[in-house]
Parts: C-alpha cells; structure tokens; sequence
C-alpha cells in the first residue's frame, strides 16, 4: 500500500515511513498485539555508545551515593532506587532521548508533539527488592482508561537482562483490559508475568495501559537502566523541565528537543499571553520533525519568557480581540493575529 501524507491522521505517515526505515514496523506491531516491544541493541546504537551511557549512570550514582564504583554493589545490597531528575547531570543523556528508535515508538504512541516527563536512572542489586504488578496510568480518579496511553517510556538497558538478574517483566496482552490490576490480579502475576531477557544496549518500550512489574536479581552485581517517560502535551510532567532547561542546552541540541522541554506549551494561562517574538528573530520550525535530525537549534527556539501572570495587557489583547473579528491589527513588537 502507498501511504500517502494523509492529514486525517496528522504527521503519522512521516512517522510511519521513518519507522520502516528503522526497521520497527514490528516493533510496531508488537506494541499493538502485546503492549509492548524490545528493540535489539544494534538498532539502537553501537557498543561504545551503550557503554558510555552506562558509564554516565554509573557515575551518576557514585556522585550522589558519595563512593566509588566498586562500592556500588554493597550500596545497592538487597535495594533498588530510581535515581531520579539526571537530565542534566550528563549531556549523554539529552543525546539518548532523542534515540531515533526508541523515541521514534514512543511518538507512535502519544504523537509527535509528546513533551518529556521524567529521565531516571535505575540501579537494582542483589537481594528481595522488586517492583509489584502495576500500570503506569496516573489519571486515578478514571476507573477505565481511554483506548490510547497518555504517557510511554523507553527503558535503555545497561546491563544484560534476565529473571536472574532482575529483569523487567510484563503481563503481555494486558493493555487491552484498559485498567488497574486488582490487588489479587497483581499477587497472580507477581510471579507468573513474562521477564524481558535481552541484551545490554537493548531498548523496552511500553504505554501506560500494559503492566508490568520485576523480578527480584539472584545474581550478583548491579541491573542497570536509564529510564524515560515522555507525555501528551496537555499534561504536567513528573519533573521540572520548562523551569531547569538552559539557553545553552537548547542551543546544542535539535529543535525536537526543545519541544520536549515544553518550552513553547501554552500553559498555564495568565490574564495577557506572552508577546510573540518578531518572525524574523527565528527560523521557522517545520510541522514534523524527522528522527534523524541531529543538527543543533542554534537559536531557533528560546526559553519561555518571564511572564506576569496578574498583568493584563491592553494593547495585545485588543490585538487579539481585532484579529478574532477578521481585522488586520499589527503592532511592531508583535505578529500579525489571526484566529
């Protein structure tokens, strides 16, 4: 079948082609059938680049646990901890968010305007620490969940996977039920779901409808993970981006990355939106953005500017009260306002 730039279903099919170029299309399908998928690590990148993230993670915890690396297994004796906000402890690991594989289904799965939620680093040791059956859907107060996730993550292995070793474990097929486990449901399938058995360098990816939960590691060492859970737009991320992001990290990175810091989001509201830049003082961002752009923004996007939120500003909203009624209203400072 050609698939064409069909706009009934948005930026899918630009999407879709670089997916098939990747080689995901059963990944894809994967994701449809079991609610969740492994993608080996050659699709992922190469052995120095897994190896790197891994160093990265390492390091990492031997900072804030204040040790060395070969203090770590007796840190994480018979303990496990998300090593939470590590965005910017490393720049490897802004690289790694925009893995043309893994973010490529992530965006299959919550679209192409999805913005970053969290970006953790897991480390497990030997011991009884495991994670429960759960789903990872937020929206408590709905009993049932709508037939698309809200939220997805990649889990980014950094050392090799098995039920010995701790490995991630799901309940395939799960997805579909679009709820909760019951807590008896959970006990059931505490032992009974599927573990992941994969390589280092390998990618998990998941949405928040499929549960899941892990194994406790028999074996010695250290289960490592660089974990990231990426958001539809209209929802508040789990860690504070917008607020943390610098001028200099969205100037080394593409556009898309930027995106996912949220720093054009709309929200929240104040009496006065903020004043448009003038076009000429940025590029133009094209609708969809390819998974194999790796050139920096140099400029192209900016940081949220300061706003007050209590202030009500006259002139811009008239602007836009004019542009509502179909008049052409232009001031200097601002772009011409259609709606």
């Amino acid at each position: 079948m050609e698939i064409d730039d069909w706009t009934s279903v948005r930026h899918l099919p630009e999407l879709y082609r670089e997916l098939k170029q990747l080689d995901l299309l059963e990944n894809v399908a994967e994701l449809e059938a079991f609610g969740f998928t492994v993608i080996p690590p050659e699709k992922v990148g190469t052995i120095e680049q897994h190896k790197a993230v891994r160093d990265s993670l390492l390091a990492v915890a031997c900072d804030r646990k204040e040790c060395e690396v070969a203090d770590l297994d007796d840190v994480f004796a018979d303990g496990q901890e998300l090593m939470r906000f590590m965005l910017w402890d490393d720049p490897i690991f802004e690289q790694t968010l925009l893995n043309p594989a893994g973010f490529g289904l992530v965006q299959y799965l919550l679209g192409t305007n999805c913005i970053l939620s969290l970006c953790d680093g897991w480390l497990k040791g030997k011991g009884d620490a495991r994670t429960g059956i759960h789903a990872d859907w937020a929206q408590f107060e709905m009993v049932t969940f709508p037939p698309e996730p809200f939220t997805a993550n990649f889990n980014y292995l950094l050392s090799d996977y098995s039920k010995d070793d701790g490995a991630l474990a799901f309940v395939p097929g799960s997805h579909r039920w679009r709820r909760f486990p019951s807590a008896e449901e959970a006990e059931y399938w505490l032992d009974r779901a599927h573990p992941v058995e994969a390589p280092m360098g390998s990618m998990i990816i998941w949405g928040d409808h499929t549960w899941h939960g892990s194994y406790p590691r028999e074996t010695s060492g250290l289960r490592l993970m660089m974990l990231a859970t990426f958001c539809r737009p209209h929802m508040q991320s789990q860690e504070p981006f917008r607020s943390t992001v610098t001028q200099k990290a969205l100037d080394r990175n593409p556009i898309r990355f930027g995106q996912l810091m949220d720093v054009g989001g709309a929200f929240p509201f104040g009496k006065s939106p903020a004043r448009p830049r003038d076009k000429k003082s940025v590029k133009p961002i094209p609708p969809y953005l390819s998974l194999f752009d790796s050139e920096p923004s140099g400029g192209s996007l900016r940081l949220r500017p300061q706003v007050d939120f209590d202030h009500y500003d006259v002139e811009l909203n008239q602007a836009i009260y004019e542009g509502g009624k179909g008049k052409k209203i232009q001031f200097p400072d601002l772009y011409r306002i259609k709606r």
